[in-house]
């Protein structure tokens, strides 16, 4: 459970994030920790994410790998697997880092989005619940972590709904055009995460997350000055 030094910093990062939006975010009543301490070695276990980022890391495979092993759901894998699978189904899943303006969420946060463009990837939709989709598509929680070998704070973000977060979640969202998420099939939504209190500029991080109907990701990512 959260010490007293990590309500605190969790209050400040809360405030900075309502200073920035100007809307009110409340604290999480949760019993959830958002930080984690880091998972222990599984060494063989074809799920278990590494603390470092291999030599000749390669986040297509990597993540294709570990999808088979269970890490998607199977209902996704003819997709990864098949003709289209690196582009539009696991590129769109990994993280990068938008050009966003710094100003716009506080310090101690990362902005990610989904699908980078620059790399060939198809830009990762998001949508509320329907009928259609009862789920709905987002990301629900995003795990980051210094990528390092021995023990490191895991920091976990929390997205419980889509476009706008609920009471207790301890991530945001941001537009990458105007001031609505939801644009372009939510195509332009940014993800708000906290980073670990260990974090600075210039650490490469690991960032995990889960997407709600095609399961979890990987790759790791240099924090931005």
């Amino acid at each position: 459970m959260p010490t007293p030094y990590d309500r605190t910093t969790r209050r400040t990062f809360l405030d900075r994030l309502a200073r920035a939006t100007g809307a009110l975010v409340l604290a999480p009543i949760s019993s959830a920790c958002a930080a984690r301490a880091a998972e222990p070695s599984k060494p063989g276990d074809p799920r278990a994410v590494p603390r470092e980022r291999p030599a000749g890391w390669d986040p297509i495979e990597f993540n294709r790998a570990r999808g088979n092993a269970g890490a998607i759901p199977a209902s996704y894998l003819p997709s990864i697997n098949g003709p289209d699978g690196d582009a539009k189904h696991l590129g769109k899943h990994l993280p990068y880092i938008p050009n966003f303006e710094r100003a716009r969420f506080p310090a101690g946060a990362i902005a990610l989005m989904w699908g980078d463009s620059s790399k060939g990837y198809a830009a990762h939709p998001n949508a509320a619940p329907s009928q259609a989709n009862p789920e709905g598509h987002w990301f629900n929680w995003i795990r980051i972590r210094k990528a390092v070998a021995g023990d490191a704070e895991e920091r976990e973000s929390r997205f419980s709904a889509w476009p706008h977060p609920r009471p207790g979640d301890n991530g945001a969202y941001r537009a990458s055009r105007g001031d609505a998420p939801g644009a372009d099939s939510g195509k332009d939504t940014i993800y708000i995460a906290e980073l670990p209190s260990d974090v600075r500029p210039g650490d490469l991080v690991r960032i995990h997350a889960h997407c709600i109907t095609h399961g979890e990701y990987v790759d790791f990512l240099v924090v931005p000055s």
